[in-house]
């Protein structure tokens, strides 16, 4: 197999640590929640789901969204993301983002660095009248500990007849792992995709996950 066919393959991809260096939901509860990491750790160990984290922790911002877009402004994307995004566009290869985070600062990042028009799963907040509401609506009971369920995603690629090639960091990726036809993986991913006995290629930024794309 050749990373340079036309087509037929999908292209998933975390958010937080992978296209985005910065851990964004850490980002934002340390800035902005009265509680900090509290919910994000107990999360961590297992205790709580992604839903009772982002609610719990939310619960003790009192920042507007413009002052959290404010602190949004000042976050990078992987400088070799445009490029990858862009060689599987030029190869018409289906591309998203599946986060396990918010669709609003990733919509929000995105743009500001002039990226649009990509597809984004990932759970949903509504600022209303000061308050904020939140949607989950890619969750599924198969991964009742995260908002947004991955391997349901990679399946609905996978019936449209497309090889899907998932790249991420994480604890809300490793449900992915034996889903998924192609795996690229850093940090805890790796770490775990190792423990399991999964093949999977070991990557750095997004430069070196196209470069070993093209190489396989």
């Amino acid at each position: 197999m050749t990373g340079d066919g036309e087509g037929r393959f999908a292209f998933l991809c975390d958010f937080d640590g992978t296209v985005c260096p910065t851990q964004m939901m850490d980002f934002l509860y340390q800035r902005f929640a009265a509680c900090g990491m509290e919910f994000a750790e107990r999360w961590g160990r297992g205790e709580i789901s992604t839903q009772e984290e982002i609610v719990s922790t939310f619960d003790t911002v009192s920042a507007s969204r413009e002052e959290m877009e404010a602190a949004l402004d000042t976050i990078e994307i992987d400088p070799h993301f445009p490029a990858f995004l862009q060689f599987c566009r030029n190869h018409n290869y289906s591309f998203a983002i599946v986060s396990d985070g918010l669709e609003w600062y990733i919509d929000y990042i995105l743009t500001k660095h002039d990226i649009y028009g990509v597809d984004i799963y990932a759970n949903q907040i509504h600022f209303e009248d000061g308050e904020f509401r939140f949607e989950f609506p890619w969750y599924d009971d198969e991964t009742p500990m995260r908002g947004v369920c991955k391997p349901m995603i990679v399946r609905r690629y996978q019936e449209r007849g497309e090889v899907v090639v998932y790249a991420g960091d994480g604890m809300s990726d490793f449900e992915v792992v034996g889903v998924a036809d192609l795996i690229f993986a850093r940090r805890k991913l790796a770490r775990f995709a190792r423990e399991q006995g999964v093949d999977f290629t070991e990557f750095s930024d997004c430069r070196d996950l196209l470069e070993k794309w093209q190489a396989l």
